[in-house]
């Protein structure tokens, strides 16, 4: 049986269902994701295309570039700003969506951790989390 999960906005208004387990859960704090968030970093979980069902609810799209200056679409509730997913070009085949948007304290802890010059000092990540001091790829 396949775990069925559903992220949503703050205001419940947006919600994007998956299923199964992501491919990649990944901190990152560049400064990118820092703005995102309001955070000093963000957690994304990557599902293949064909795990994800079509968005329910209105959303809005904001392109950006990354610190390494790859393009971004994030898709926000236009309601509550919420970032809830999106199509990274570093990830062409998958939808990144925020860990945050499912609110699961049992969901899989990230493996690697992103952008880590930009990281603030008193952030620390568990043993086993592999650290890198840009992206990955």
């Amino acid at each position: 049986m396949s775990v069925l999960r559903t992220a949503s906005c703050a205001c419940g208004q947006l919600s994007v269902e998956v299923e199964g387990e992501p491919a990649l859960v990944l901190s990152c704090s560049c400064t990118q994701c820092q703005k995102r968030t309001g955070s000093v970093f963000g957690v994304s979980a990557y599902f293949a295309k064909d795990q994800v069902q079509p968005p329910t609810g209105q959303h809005k799209a904001a392109t950006r570039s990354s610190d390494a200056g790859r393009s971004l679409e994030g898709h926000f509730c236009p309601e509550c700003g919420s970032t809830v997913f999106w199509f990274a070009e570093a990830f062409p085949d998958r939808v990144g969506l925020a860990v945050g948007c499912f609110a699961d304290p049992g969901f899989p802890a990230p493996v690697l951790a992103a952008w880590g010059k930009h990281k603030h000092h008193w952030v620390s990540f568990p043993e086993g989390v592999r650290q890198f001091a840009t992206q990955r790829r």
